[in-house]
């Protein structure tokens, strides 16, 4: 099983995730960074976050330069 994170909780992993709303809702993607919070709904109802895709934020990677 998909491991599922809530709103409110603190991202533990940059990436892709896929948001599923209860009550059979189409679900739908959204980025989500380390260290920030999985925000609510508009709804306000049940969802619950599921990592298709970890990926490393670009200001993070080793590659990139920070710009300044």
């Amino acid at each position: 099983m998909t491991e599922q994170h809530r709103p409110g909780e603190v991202v533990k992993t940059s990436g892709i995730y896929k948001v599923v709303r209860e009550g059979g809702n189409a679900a739908f993607e959204v980025t989500c960074v380390e260290g920030e919070h999985f925000p609510p709904t508009r709804s306000g109802k049940g969802a619950h976050y599921e990592l298709l895709h970890a990926a490393t934020h670009s200001h993070k990677h080793s590659e990139l330069g920070s710009g300044d």
